[in-house]
């Protein structure tokens, strides 16, 4: 009964005979992740987003880790649907806001960030179905809006369009506060070209799926022609585009002919920590 309430309610799960040591086994798991997050075990690392035309560094991902005292590095794969089933999802992406606006304070502090500077963080289904997360928002950037100017979030598709009255909702109160927003996974979910104009994203970001070379053929052959229609679809609404997943300099120089100005992936670095990724910002600012 409670996993299915956790799943949103209204719903049939069966129950079965494993479902005891199923049970214990989560909650031992749901215990562990919760001990993690109180102990400073969970915290945001930074991939680079870069921009193609200058090489240079334009914003970060913040992307979670949990490195285990026991375990080591547990992948996001199993603890963030863990967070998702157990109801603490919230707590996690409040967790990981804070950590990106903290780190982003510490580097405006140490040696400023570029006006255009941002640092893009995921939200969850839940966090946007609730008023919570506006409440979190204005509690940690309504007095600081040069922070706030620094924070992106980012929401799929699929999120936005479950609930596309209440998402518009949402998403303006949150530009409200100054952050910006980001419209994960476009052309992956259900997409709707009519409903685009009323969420007020200021960037697009192009799936791995698109971006990839190492597909079929005829997979490769449809990926330039719909990089391109997105390009130019986010050209005439003056939104940003980043493309995800680049790992290849192939990949590289077909999204700089397609005018993709934007992109991260391993193609131009891993996540890394914030000491780690300061180092490079303030090597290209020439602090």
């Amino acid at each position: 009964m409670y996993y299915a309430k956790r799943l949103g309610g209204d719903r049939i799960e069966a129950y079965r005979a494993s479902a005891r040591s199923i049970a214990a086994y989560n909650r031992a798991s749901e215990e562990d992740l919760e001990r993690g997050m109180k102990q400073g075990e969970l915290h945001v690392q930074f991939q680079p987003v870069t921009d193609i035309q200058t090489g240079q560094i334009a914003g970060a991902e913040a992307l979670m880790r949990w490195i285990h005292p026991t375990r080591g590095v547990v992948n996001p794969d199993e603890f963030v649907p863990l967070a998702e089933r157990s109801g603490q999802i919230e707590k996690l992406g409040r967790l990981a806001f804070e950590q990106s606006a903290a780190q982003a304070k510490d580097w405006m502090t140490t040696f400023g960030l570029p006006e255009e500077f941002f640092i893009s963080v995921n939200l969850s289904p839940t966090q946007l179905a609730t008023e919570t997360l506006l409440n979190d928002m204005r509690s940690l950037v309504s007095q600081d809006k040069e922070l706030a100017s620094h924070l992106k979030l980012e929401i799929t598709e699929s999120q936005v369009m479950t609930n596309p009255e209440h998402s518009a909702y949402m998403l303006q109160a949150l530009r409200n506060l100054g952050l910006g927003l980001a419209l994960d996974d476009f052309g992956t979910g259900h997409s709707s070209l009519s409903y685009l104009h009323r969420f007020p994203f200021d960037t697009i970001k192009i799936p791995a799926a698109f971006v990839s070379m190492g597909g079929t053929t005829g997979i490769a052959h449809t990926q330039g022609p719909i990089i391109k229609a997105v390009v130019a679809l986010a050209a005439d609404l003056d939104l940003m585009v980043i493309a995800e997943g680049v790992e290849t300099l192939d990949e590289i120089e077909r999204l700089r002919q397609l005018n993709c100005r934007y992109a991260q992936g391993f193609a131009f670095g891993a996540a890394m920590t914030g000491a780690e990724f300061g180092k490079k910002l303030a090597t290209q600012l020439g602090r």
